[in-house]
């Protein structure tokens, strides 16, 4: 790939990065800012692609986190290629195809107050929709050879989240139950994650289009419109007896209902708020049934590179339903605020 160097502004200085003010994707910027230099434990990155997830909605309309003066690089996901190594970096070397940890600092174990605030994209701290960044070598994973720049750009968010309701905290099996809300990035990563573990499938949507398309792409089992009243009971019947697992990316009056639709010792992973930040939930439905719920942020980097062997072993290739060009990243958003995405939603820079 021909590196970002060669295409740099006059004297080599300036990168051109989309910055946000957090109120409105719409006042996503295009501004140059000084090229980046690897320090001691960094990476210099010429990035490729740039995958978009709900949380880069929320940023950019000011509902994540805490307001910040100063606008701050977009977006948290990214594949690109290695430029240089800083001292201290082993494992790296240019050339190399990389994606990101979430995390700039969350290298194992459970996550703590001072890691979690190095989550980038999100509450003053530079994301990578830019055409070049600097990264701690820690918190990079080599990108598995099976998959292409676009795909591997979507491992980082929606894949590693994906993993982590689906097997860490889920601990699917063979013949589990799994039921899935809506077809976006995190969804359509844990049916195939799922599948790929002998789970049967129970996925929501709205859309008969996408309905069939899950049945058939990824052997969904049964589909059911989340706007009808008591799908919970539905659920139950196909089941015969309720869901072990609940990849739950809804939250609002969806959380309540899918407690309801699970069975004894489910395990439940909270992911999203797309239906809502407040529900109202059934307390016995939770002691009756002995439901475990996790709220899920992410995972640390030593999970990631697990998440990242398993995708290559399993040969899983990340669903990418549209691509736009750097030059037209507002659309990309406006996409998919739409929610007529099936899977994930990239930006290539290059």
């Amino acid at each position: 790939m021909e590196s970002i160097s060669k295409t740099l502004n006059e004297g080599g200085t300036k990168v051109k990065c989309y910055t946000t003010n957090c109120s409105t994707f719409e006042g996503l910027k295009l501004e140059d800012r000084p090229a980046p230099t690897p320090g001691r434990g960094e990476v210099l990155v010429d990035v490729h692609s740039v995958s978009l997830n709900y949380r880069d909605l929320l940023v950019s309309s000011g509902k994540y986190g805490y307001e910040t003066e100063a606008p701050f690089i977009a977006c948290s996901d990214m594949s690109g290629v290695v430029t240089a190594v800083g001292e201290g970096v082993g494992g790296f070397e240019p050339g190399q195809r990389v994606f990101n940890s979430p995390f700039k600092n969350w290298p194992t174990g459970d996550l703590k107050a001072e890691w979690a605030t190095t989550f980038v994209g999100g509450n003053g701290l530079d994301g990578v929709l830019a055409e070049q960044l600097v990264y701690p070598g820690k918190s990079l994973i080599a990108l598995p050879d099976n998959l292409t720049m676009e795909e591997g750009a979507t491992l980082t968010v929606a894949g590693l989240t994906a993993w982590a309701a689906i097997v860490t905290h889920g601990k699917t099996r063979p013949g589990d139950w799994v039921l899935l809300h809506g077809t976006g990035g995190v969804s359509i990563f844990a049916a195939q994650l799922a599948s790929a573990l002998g789970a049967h499938l129970i996925m929501s949507t709205s859309s008969e289009e996408k309905a069939k398309l899950v049945r058939e792409k990824f052997g969904v089992d049964h589909t059911f419109d989340y706007r009808e009243a008591d799908w919970a009971k539905q659920v139950k019947k196909w089941t015969r007896g309720g869901a072990n697992v609940v990849v739950e990316v809804a939250g609002g009056g969806s959380l309540g209902a899918s407690l309801k639709a699970c069975t004894f010792g489910a395990r439940v992973a909270v992911i999203g708020v797309l239906d809502g930040l407040e529900s109202q939930i059934n307390v016995f439905d939770l002691i009756r049934h002995q439901i475990t719920v996790r709220g899920i942020y992410m995972e640390s980097t030593e999970v990631l590179h697990a998440f990242a062997r398993a995708i290559k072993t399993m040969n899983i290739k990340p669903v990418v339903d549209r691509v736009f060009p750097f030059a037209q990243a507002r659309d990309a958003f406006e996409y998919l605020k739409s929610q007529r995405h099936m899977g994930k939603v990239v930006i290539n820079i290059r």
